[in-house]
Parts: C-alpha cells; structure tokens; sequence
C-alpha cells in the first residue's frame, strides 16, 4: 500500500514555491505586496514562504516519495531556516 501525504502539506509547498518565484521575477516587490495580492497577513506568507527553502533532499521525499512528515506544517517552516544537512533528521524521525 502506498502512504500518501498529506494534501495540506503539499500544498503549502506549492504555494510557497509559487510565492518565491513570483518574487524573484519581480512580479511582486515586497512580502507586503504578496500578503496584499493573496488576501493573507504578512506573518502567515512570511512563515510558511520559508517552505520554499527546504532541502533537496526533504522536497524529494515529502513531494516525489510522499514520505509522511512527523511535525506540523507550523513546525516544519521553523525547520526550513536549519542547515540543509540537519533537516531530513528534524522532519523524518
């Protein structure tokens, strides 16, 4: 049988890669215009546009593999901001 993931986690990562490169083509010039744009406070789009920065490695599992995560969406944007070699262990044990 095939876990799945979870469909709100999935889609807070596609949101945030959306978010990341619609402010590095310049379409929006702040996290404040993209809050604006999306209707959502600047908290929320900073917190969760950090998703966009995981490691390969966790993108790949969490995404291609559909490995389920043992921590929250909230948790996982904090672990975003870790170095890239000490996330898989923070998400996946």
């Amino acid at each position: 049988m095939i876990r799945g993931q979870d469909p709100h986690l999935l889609r807070a990562i596609g949101r945030a890669w959306g978010w990341r490169q619609r402010l590095e083509r310049g379409d929006v010039a702040t996290l404040a215009d993209l809050a604006a744009d999306e209707g959502l406070s600047d908290r929320y789009v900073s917190r969760l546009l950090r998703l966009a920065w995981l490691a390969p490695e966790v993108l790949e599992r969490l995404v291609v593999h559909r490995e389920p995560s043992t921590i929250s969406i909230y948790d996982l944007c904090f672990v975003a901001s870790l170095p890239w070699e000490e996330q898989p262990g923070r998400v996946f044990d």
